[in-house]
């Protein structure tokens, strides 16, 4: 017997099924694609973010990707996801729409309701316990209700017409005029921040923008210039290298 007919006789042993053995079927074919999952090309999946997902053309995958809040979970902070916003240079992927914050079990509501990021409203949340704390134990009262602004707003820099975009227009930033109390009582920015400094409002405004210095990169008080005059602003806008400078003023 030649070589190569030597050859193809192992090649046959090796490939028949052993004795008792079934032949090995062959692989199941792919079952057809249910109707709705889209077609075979990746490409025409299309993903849409923000508000626009709505006019997206019939027929196309939308999808808002949008990231959950711890303080949300835990109910540090009340409000909801609201959907995305972008406005040229401004805005948010994941924005909370703030009613109220819980701080010691109790609500505080927020006038306002304003809009911000996630990190923005933990760290307003926990300024506020501090800020209530200090009600409680000097005031013999409680923090009601913190009169705010809208949060996010899509504009420049102390509204400026050239510049950089203020952390409002990222949402990234809250101001504070004025808060309530449970005894009736409210203390202003702009009435109470330049009262005799021996004054229990004064007092606590001085501590309000000095706890706020320990939580937020900006805060701005009618020190700081004008436009801050009524009101404190706070933010977490990255200041330094490291982002951990802080302004406070």
């Amino acid at each position: 017997m030649t070589r190569i007919a030597v050859l193809f006789s192992l090649f046959l042993l090796a490939t028949m099924p052993a004795s008792g053995q079934e032949p090995q079927a062959e692989p199941p074919l792919p079952q057809p694609r249910p109707d709705g999952l889209g077609s075979d090309n990746a490409d025409s999946e299309t993903l849409v973010a923000g508000p626009d997902a709505e006019d997206a053309p019939e027929g196309e995958i939308t999808r808002v990707y949008q990231a959950a809040c711890p303080a949300l979970l835990t109910g540090s902070v009340i409000g909801e996801i609201v959907p995305p916003l972008s406005e040229g240079s401004c805005g948010l992927q994941s924005p909370i729409a703030i009613s109220a914050i819980r701080v010691n079990g109790r609500e505080i509501a927020l006038s306002g309701t304003p809009v911000t990021n996630c990190t923005m409203a933990t760290a307003l949340a926990d300024w506020a316990g501090e800020v209530g704390a200090y009600a409680s134990a000097v005031l013999d009262t409680e923090v009601k209700n913190l009169a705010t602004g809208p949060g996010y707003t899509c504009r420049l820099r102390n509204g400026a017409d050239t510049g950089f975009v203020s952390e409002h227009g990222l949402g990234n930033a809250i101001d504070i005029t004025a808060i309530n109390f449970a005894d009736g009582t409210t203390i202003s920015v702009l009435d109470d921040w330049r009262a005799l400094p021996a004054q229990p409002a004064a007092k606590f405004l001085g501590f309000a923008h000095s706890a706020a210095c320990g939580r937020f990169t900006t805060v701005l008080g009618p020190e700081a210039n004008s436009e801050h005059e009524d009101h404190f602003h706070f933010d977490l806008g990255c200041h330094g290298q490291s982002c951990t400078a802080q302004i406070c003023e």
